[in-house]
């Protein structure tokens, strides 16, 4: 089920919609889940509403010029999480800080 979810999340950088499934996955599964997979499940839906409030403070500052960095940075900063996660998951290791909004 993670690997489904890192799956969803990677699809999601080209269309979004594949995220939502991902994070309901993710809510689901959570509660459930060994502790080195609840890590990763925290990790995701961190991940999710973390970019969601990058996002939104990206557009509240645009006009200031901050945000225009911000939602520049922003596709790396989420590439960077799915990709370290999924590495993590495949070497069957927890996520060191998954509430962390940096790469955990």
């Amino acid at each position: 089920m993670p690997r489904l979810t890192y799956a969803l999340y990677a699809i999601a950088s080209i269309s979004g919609f594949p995220m939502l499934i991902g994070l309901i996955l993710a809510y689901v599964a959570r509660s459930e889940a060994s502790p080195w997979l609840h890590s990763h499940y925290t990790f995701l839906i961190r991940t999710f509403w973390g970019g969601l409030l990058l996002i939104l403070v990206g557009l509240l500052t645009f006009v200031f010029g901050v945000g225009m960095f911000m939602l520049w940075v922003l596709p790396l900063w989420y590439v960077i999480r799915i990709v370290r996660g999924w590495v993590l998951l495949e070497n069957n290791q927890f996520i060191p800080n998954p509430k962390s909004l940096l790469f955990g």
